[in-house]
């Protein structure tokens, strides 16, 4: 008898369900960029809109008041401190009469500072400039009076010698109770001056430091109240008109 083929008992493979697998996703690459992002923004935010609430002047001012400087500027509490523009607010203050820039800058967290000097004007020039202690001459503002200022009128052409001059007698002025009220340049550049103590000057139109030597002589020799004019046009000396008798000390 043929033995068969003997074969064992087909096992049993139970069908699974259909399952959809999706590749693991880490919770940081969702989180990174959307960092990334929310940063980005703050701080676009922050440099566009981080406020300006103090602005500071600092110097020396004998005309302009701090206070008013700061006016200028009130724009600049609508910028932001980060792009604030430096440039504009040099400039704008530049502009302004009397004054120079020294430095702009920003002062964390929310100023902004200014050291300012003020050009301080000497004399009023033909009525419509000043010349200022740095011997410029400029427009002249509407805020500078012209009661302690000496009046200064002439030839445009000769102003640079007539400021020159001005300056030389402020300095050789400075240690008396003497000041120059007036001083006039005519068109063939002589010079002559009305001083404090009421002395009518004659300067001519050269040697003026000698001159100015023989004037600071005579003032701290002659009596002021005595005298009317002086004329300084000679080679040595001086001419002196004598105020009459009944005037003297008047």
């Amino acid at each position: 008898m043929k033995k068969g083929k003997v074969t064992g008992a087909t096992p049993l493979v139970e069908k699974q369900p259909f399952e959809l697998r999706l590749p693991k996703i880490h919770y940081y690459w969702f989180v990174i960029p959307l960092l990334v992002v929310l940063l980005g923004g703050a701080g676009k935010w922050v440099y566009s809109s981080w406020p300006i609430n103090n602005v500071e002047v600092k110097g020396q001012f004998s005309l302009w008041k701090p206070e008013l400087i700061a006016q200028q500027l009130l724009w600049l509490k609508e910028e932001s401190f980060f792009s604030a523009d430096l440039h504009r607010v040099y400039q704008q203050v530049e502009d302004l009469p009397l004054l120079n820039v020294v430095r702009v800058q920003k002062q964390w967290p929310d100023g902004v500072l200014l050291t300012v000097h003020e050009d301080v004007p000497m004399a009023i020039w033909n009525g419509e400039e000043v010349l200022t202690v740095g011997g410029d001459i400029l427009p002249r503002p509407g805020f500078v009076g012209g009661d302690k200022l000496a009046r200064m009128r002439g030839n445009t052409q000769f102003s640079e010698r007539a400021v020159q001059i001005y300056r030389r007698l402020h300095q050789m002025l400075q240690s008396s109770d003497v000041a120059v009220k007036v001083l006039e340049v005519s068109d063939v550049g002589a010079l002559r001056m009305e001083l404090s103590n009421n002395w009518s000057i004659e300067l001519g139109r050269q040697y003026f430091e000698e001159r100015i030597k023989r004037l600071e002589i005579l003032l701290n020799t002659l009596p002021h109240e005595e005298v009317a004019a002086i004329d300084l046009r000679y080679v040595k000396g001086a001419a002196v008109e004598w105020l009459p008798v009944g005037e003297m000390g008047s």
